[in-house]
């Protein structure tokens, strides 16, 4: 059975913290070294960001607009 994982983060500009939900077996795969889109394929551009830089979806949208 696959198990999902909460993934809990800080974002670095507003200090909110943030989860993104993942497969473990991918999480796996990330931090061995696979691109995130590639890891997560199942996730949004916004969700793999925050794993990637920890930049909450609210300041994601300020600094990058609509991506």
């Amino acid at each position: 059975m696959l198990e999902m994982i909460n993934l809990e983060m800080v974002c670095p500009f507003c200090g909110q913290v943030h989860s993104v939900e993942v497969l473990e077996v991918n999480y796996v795969v990330y931090k061995a070294g696979e691109l995130a889109q590639n890891a997560f394929p199942y996730l949004s551009k916004v969700e793999r960001e925050q794993i990637i830089s920890h930049i909450c979806p609210d300041c994601q949208e300020d600094i990058f607009g609509g991506v």
